[in-house]
């Protein structure tokens, strides 16, 4: 093969090398972009169906639509009830009630100061109407909360959130709507995005570089001499750049986690606030709300609790802790932990151990965090039956398992249900069961770094059985 031939191999496969890595890194980007957007979004309609639903649609039905609402009661009470809402979340910008009439949507209560050029009064004719806005009122359409944008319109360009007040029958009679300058509400998202760019855009030029310098070598060969002692400069400078830029990475992934946790955790906080505030004076299906509302905010906490131990474990900055202790009593907490979870689906939950103390010198909450993804998993995909949490020794191991009725793995999917981001969603499931693709990804490395090991054994439709086994007396790495 003459070197000229050579050559352009090696060119064809930098080429391919770059174009993969940048792929990769752009779609973990616009993925982690993508989630983030699709939380903040569920967030927004969380908080207006909640609003919605807790607004008394007498009062709503009190309302004429004209200039003689205001200063009434009901039209105070629904006032002072929108300035809540936006009191709430300083990014909302316009929170109102409408409703059609004559084949027009009109403002009811704006939240807006009157003095202000932007505030719309009783009677007002929402001139951006569409055809497909009304077809809820018309029965045409579910009365659920929506997001949508942008929306432009007079007042500027928005991402609207929009739930319906109902009245006793279930009719919708009432539109609650509250809208966010895009600018803001997408400019974080922006952000994660163009931080990917650039970490790519830096990964592409490092990996270029170091492919330019591999051709030239081979290409030079009776230059090879010479250019030795300018390789190794290179290599060095590109080891720190290349260590540069994985630190960069791993502040990328910390810093998009931590500027998620700030909402979620407000919300969360929001959430238990208003449960025990409000609990005596809400309805069953307020409750509901609540409850939703509180689950939807758990399972982002999880997300994120996910995504930070594995760059940690990535990064080399795991942290172990461990300490003399009776390893049953993992099980028997994991067990009380998520009872309440396992009965609200009808299924049962227990604990198999030998008799006498399972003594082990180990850390304990990184066992507590493998155990509780796994019954987390367990309960989340199986439909009847039950759960049993197991653990014993074998010589110098400990050894856990989790043994569930649930849906099993298909065959397709076993080689990748220890991957990061791996999604199966099991036919039959009716919505689909949600996910990151980080939970059993996240085992693996905790049990891998405590010099353990993961597997599972799985029939299709019947159920799949979790083990995991590590060392039961800690021993640090030399």
């Amino acid at each position: 093969m003459s070197a000229w031939k050579g050559t352009i191999i090696r060119v064809v496969v930098a080429l391919c090398l770059v174009s993969v890595i940048v792929a990769v890194g752009l779609t973990i980007t616009y993925r982690l972009s993508d989630n983030q957007k699709e939380d903040y979004y569920q967030v927004r309609m969380m908080q207006v169906e909640t609003a919605a639903a807790a607004v008394d649609y007498e009062d709503v039905e009190a309302l004429k639509g004209t200039s003689e609402d205001i200063g009434t009661p009901a039209y105070e009470r629904l006032l002072a009830q929108l300035t809540r809402v936006k009191r709430s979340d300083p990014s909302i910008r316009f929170v109102y009630f409408m409703r059609p009439r004559n084949g027009e949507l009109v403002f009811l209560v704006d939240a807006e100061e009157s003095t202000s050029p932007d505030y719309s009064p009783p009677g007002e004719i929402y001139e951006e109407a569409k055809p497909e806005d009304f077809l809820v009122f018309e029965g045409k359409q579910p009365a659920v909360a929506k997001i949508e944008g942008p929306i432009t319109d007079r007042w500027g360009t928005w991402i609207s959130a929009t739930a319906y007040v109902l009245d006793d029958k279930g009719k919708p009679i009432a539109l609650l709507g509250t809208d966010v300058d895009v600018d803001r509400a997408l400019g974080s998202f922006e952000e994660t995005r163009r931080m990917g760019v650039i970490f790519n855009a830096l990964a592409a030029a490092l990996l270029v570089l170091a492919s330019l310098q591999w051709i030239i070598w081979s290409h030079n060969n009776k230059k090879r001499k010479l250019l030795r002692q300018e390789m190794e400069e290179s290599l060095v400078k590109l080891n720190v750049e290349l260590q540069e830029a994985n630190r960069l990475k791993m502040d990328f992934i910390q810093l998009a986690s931590h500027e998620l946790r700030s909402p979620v955790n407000a919300v969360s906080i929001a959430i238990q606030t208003a449960e025990k505030v409000l609990a005596p004076k809400l309805d069953d299906d307020e409750m509901l709300l609540l409850e939703v509302a509180r689950s939807g905010s758990s399972r982002l906490v999880d997300l994120l609790n996910n995504l930070l131990d594995l760059t940690r474990l990535e990064a080399g900055d795991l942290a172990f802790k461990p300490k003399d202790m009776d390893a049953r009593d993992l099980v028997n907490k994991t067990v009380r932990l998520y009872e309440p979870l396992a009965s609200k689906k009808g299924l049962s939950l227990s604990a198999e151990m030998p008799e006498g103390e399972l003594s082990a010198f180990v850390d304990p909450q990184l066992i507590l965090r493998v155990l509780e993804n796994l019954v987390g998993n367990a309960i989340k995909y199986t439909r009847s039956g039950g759960i049993v949490v197991s653990a014993g020794e074998d010589g110098d191991k400990l050894r856990f398992g989790v043994k569930d009725t649930g849906v099993g793995i298909s065959e397709e999917f076993e080689d990748e249900v220890f991957e990061k981001f791996a999604r199966y969603d099991y036919p039959g499931e009716h919505p689909p069961e949600k996910g990151s693709g980080m939970g059993l990804a996240l085992c693996r490395g905790l049990v891998e770094a405590q010099g353990g090991r993961i597997w599972f054994e799985t029939v299709e439709g019947k159920g799949s059985t979790f083990y995991f086994e590590i060392p039961r007396y800690y021993k640090p790495a030399d």
